[in-house]
């Protein structure tokens, strides 16, 4: 997965629904990593199994609103 360090990171944030982060939160406290390593290592897995792809394999889900 992230086999060696990047040469140049860029800082980006995403808006996440409590649950999932919590979900990521979760994992990453399991394996005693970061969240952001969790997502990081997500989207680069993400990115290897769909290159040279031009549209989205997936449909985001419809998430409810919390109140």
């Amino acid at each position: 997965m992230l086999a060696a360090p990047l040469k140049k990171s860029v800082r980006t944030s995403v808006i996440l629904p409590a649950g999932v982060h919590a979900r990521i939160q979760a994992l990453a406290d399991a394996n005693n990593v970061s969240t952001a390593w969790v997502i990081r290592a997500a989207v680069i897995q993400f990115l290897e199994e769909h290159a040279g792809e031009t549209q989205l394999p997936l449909k985001l889900p419809k998430i409810k609103k919390e109140s």
